[in-house]
């Protein structure tokens, strides 16, 4: 892969808009076998953030990340308040202690059910999180090859990220980001009204 994409980068022609990823490269060194190799690429980055199917699945991340720190802040408090009532219980009134420490253990209380719940949650959501990834990166998988058979007739169709891609460079005539991620949400869209 390596070699070709060496090939590719000293041997390709400027791209045009109509013929996006059109690029040269010969199967032996003296040219007698030389194949037209189509490339494309798409920011996974992008496709992350702007496909519905993703973007759904983040946000049911995000609820529990936000239930899970509401239960955070509220056990900082409940023990912030148990430490107080430890230092300052006894110069208080027997009713007024008797009341403090029933709205203690009532929260406590609260505070267990509250903590097996986001478990059970947690587990669920887990599993759930599981199937539909998988089931998203199939999506996504089987959309491209159908845009590929239908559309473009790439070769080969990289993937570009921030964080993971192996090219530094990739020229924006060869990005079809935008087309995959208006095709898979629109599918997305239909799959999800029926």
């Amino acid at each position: 892969g390596l070699v070709v994409l060496y090939i590719l980068f000293f041997s390709s022609k400027p791209c045009s808009s109509n013929d996006k990823q059109q690029a040269v490269a010969t199967a032996n060194t003296d040219g007698s076998n030389a194949k037209t190799l189509s490339i494309g690429y798409i920011d996974t980055d992008s496709l992350m953030l702007q496909y519905d199917f993703a973007v759904e699945l983040n946000e049911k991340l995000d609820n529990y990340a936000r239930q899970e720190n509401n239960y955070k802040d509220m056990m900082v408090r409940f023990q912030n308040d148990y430490n107080n009532f430890l230092k300052t219980g006894a110069s208080l009134t027997l009713t007024e202690q008797k009341k403090t420490e029933e709205s203690l253990k009532k929260r406590a209380d609260e505070l267990a059910k509250m903590e097996e719940r986001l478990m059970n949650e947690r587990t669920k959501l887990e599993s759930v999180i599981q199937v539909e990834q998988k089931k998203m990166v199939e999506a996504v998988y089987a959309f491209i090859r159908d845009y590929n058979a239908k559309n473009q007739q790439f070769n080969v169709i990289l993937k570009k990220s921030f964080s993971e891609s192996p090219v530094l460079y990739m020229d924006d005539d060869m990005d079809i980001t935008r087309e995959i991620i208006d095709g898979l949400n629109e599918e997305y869209r239909n799959v999800k009204g029926k």
